[in-house]
């Protein structure tokens, strides 16, 4: 069975299930709201003041949450020619170490996210009048699913599940 057929883990489906559906949800948004742009700058000539704005923090967060989702299916780029040549032992002990540098710099990134979070508690977008700290706690969240994901794999590859 390939990768992307296998069923996630219990521990980590629910939050892939919902950074899913909140990915499918915030495009649609970013859809509707860069559409309505186009409308009110070339066809109402009133173009709306916020929704660049909008449009590009609904981007971050798909990017951010896309991240843990691509890392979950396997997606991301990687250039796998020496680890295809190792022996299986090799292959598995690489697996290991490449997933805990994974989640020790989605930890460390959740840890140096706390500081820019509550700097930005008192700082709100200039058109949309939002905190900031909405839109930068997209970090701290999607590292929190990548280091859940890379730490599930550790488990895993330890145990013999090839992942």
């Amino acid at each position: 069975m390939e990768r992307s057929e296998r069923k996630p883990p219990r521990v980590v489906a629910w939050p892939l299930f919902v950074a899913r559906i909140a990915v499918v949800a915030v495009f649609a948004v970013m859809i509707v709201i860069t559409f309505l742009q186009v409308v009110f700058r070339y066809v109402l000539t009133a173009p709306l003041p916020w929704s660049e704005e909008a449009a590009r923090y609904c981007f971050v967060w798909i990017v951010f949450l896309g991240a843990a989702l691509g890392l979950e299916r396997g997606v991301h780029l990687g250039v796998d020619l020496l680890v295809n040549r190792m022996p299986t032992g090799m292959r598995r002990n690489t697996a290991v170490a490449c997933n805990i540098c994974i989640a020790g710099f989605a930890l460390i990134l959740i840890y140096a996210s706390a500081p820019v979070l509550q700097l930005n508690a008192w700082q709100h977008s200039p058109a949309l009048g939002i905190q900031m700290s909405y839109v930068y706690m997209a970090i701290p969240v999607s590292m929190a699913l990548i280091a859940l994901i890379a730490l599930l794999r550790v488990v895993q590859a330890l145990r013999g599940v090839q992942t």
